[in-house]
């Protein structure tokens, strides 16, 4: 079971999403902590993001992370839409 990092800038854009999405992506989360290759997670490398990977939350939105060593470091929270820039 991998350790997760979320930095403070994902907590702050995770609290301004509404209160099931921001449920959602607790969930998300829990699950990335517990398996990273969970089914409902989706998790897959983004294209043209060399390291960077993303993982469902829900059908319209994402959150992204790297690994460092054996740590998953959370990126962004966001809708799928504007992850050019993850």
């Amino acid at each position: 079971m991998p350790a997760v990092e979320i930095p403070e800038a994902f907590k702050r854009t995770a609290k301004k999403k509404d209160l099931p999405l921001q449920r959602a992506i607790a969930r998300c989360i829990e699950l990335l902590a517990d398996d990273p290759r969970h089914s409902g997670l989706q998790a897959h490398r983004m294209q043209g993001r060399p390291g960077v990977w993303e993982a469902y939350v829900d059908r319209a939105n994402r959150v992204t992370f790297h690994y460092d060593g054996p740590t998953i470091v959370l990126r962004k929270n966001c809708n799928h839409d504007i992850l050019r820039r993850p």
